[in-house]
């Protein structure tokens, strides 16, 4: 079955079917319904935004009493008691995460205990997967966030990734404009360096590497180059110039710990991936110098050595070092771009370079 669900009607003629056991009073009634249209709609939707909504217009005392149910239900349904989880037509562990994900967003607002430990354990497991691809999980952080308790920056960074690399789901993305946390997701050697030198550095290193690069731009406005100006200027340019150096030399190396569902310890960070090619294409706004040239063309090397298990991220750095070292075009950078055109297997990063020389 699906995680999304991708017929509309089916939830209308859900939500009618919800209404007429809270017009009935028989809330019993209704909490089994609502689950039973979680479990048919796929992870992903759940009883569906409008009945989430419709269902947190009810009264208090009745949105308490259901996800009381709720908890019950999640609390007696173990591993070794399976009819339940059978009358809904999925396995134990299916049931208990839709039971936790309703009733914490049924609940949310009113009693911010309710099934708190059940909601941490599995944001706990969350910071150590590559993207959360459960149940809905960002409504446990809500909820989390709604309390008072943040959780830690590899929930943050997990909610990140899994916006760039799988879906743009509205309530998502709404989240995490409102999550604190690091400007760069925290776990590559390079990025731990960065927000490190951006913590000693102060809020002007915070605001440039959230100078992030657009996901779909093949190379920067001019808009985006006019504020990065402003942005190297509080920064010191040469201060930056430096520390990017150092950055890029980490950049590639393999996590300390590894993420559970990524390409392999040496994957990079998607999130991470758009404020490493910002980086490439501020250091094209420096008054040349070769070793910026150098260390462009190393960025471009060291993206590409990977491949092809390491993904497509790699390469869409790699073509920001070669869109910088175009864009400075001394001779250093021309030197560059052909030697890596003597060393480049990969087709699109190759006619970049190709594109960039016949300039």
């Amino acid at each position: 079955m699906s995680r999304w669900l991708s017929n509309p009607d089916i939830l209308l003629e859900q939500g009618a079917v919800h209404r007429g056991f809270a017009e009935r009073g028989d809330l019993a009634g209704l909490a089994r319904s609502v689950i039973e249209a979680a479990c048919h709609n796929g992870c992903m939707t759940g009883p569906g935004a409008e009945a989430m909504t419709w269902l947190r217009q009810l009264p208090d005392r009745d949105r308490l009493e259901l996800a009381g149910i709720w908890a019950e239900w999640h609390a007696r349904t173990v591993a070794a008691e399976t009819p339940s989880a059978e009358a809904f037509r999925r396995n134990t562990s299916y049931l208990k995460a839709e039971l936790l994900v309703v009733a914490t967003g049924v609940a949310r607002g009113l009693d911010p205990d309710l099934m708190a430990a059940e909601r941490q354990a599995v944001l706990a497991e969350l910071a150590g997967q590559h993207v959360a691809f459960g149940h809905r999980e960002w409504e446990l952080a809500e909820a989390e966030i709604e309390a008072g308790r943040i959780p830690g920056p590899a929930v943050l960074a997990a909610f990140r990734r899994t916006v760039v690399d799988y879906h743009a789901e509205p309530a998502l993305r709404e989240l995490l404009t409102r999550f604190p946390g690091p400007v760069l997701n925290p776990g590559e050697a390079w990025a731990d360096q960065a927000l490190e030198d951006a913590a000693a550095g102060g809020e002007p290193w915070h605001r440039l590497l959230g100078h992030r690069a657009p996901i779909s731009a093949g190379a920067p406005s001019a808009k985006w180059l006019d504020a990065g100006r402003d942005l190297l200027d509080a920064a010191g340019p040469e201060s930056v110039r430096r520390r990017a150096h150092q950055w890029f030399e980490l950049v590639g190396r393999e996590r300390a710990v590894p993420l559970r569902g990524s390409l392999g310890p040496a994957a990079y960070d998607p999130y991470n991936v758009q404020a490493l090619r910002a980086l490439a294409w501020l250091l094209s706004l420096l008054p040349p110098r070769d070793d910026t040239c150098d260390a462009l063309a190393r960025l471009v090397a060291t993206s590409l050595r990977g491949l092809p298990r390491s993904g497509a991220y790699p390469v869409r750095v790699a073509e920001a070092g070669v869109v910088a070292l175009a864009r400075i075009g001394t001779t250093d950078a021309r030197l560059e771009l052909d030697g890596l055109r003597r060393q480049v297997t990969h087709k699109t990063v190759l006619r970049r370079i190709d594109r960039a020389l016949a300039a």
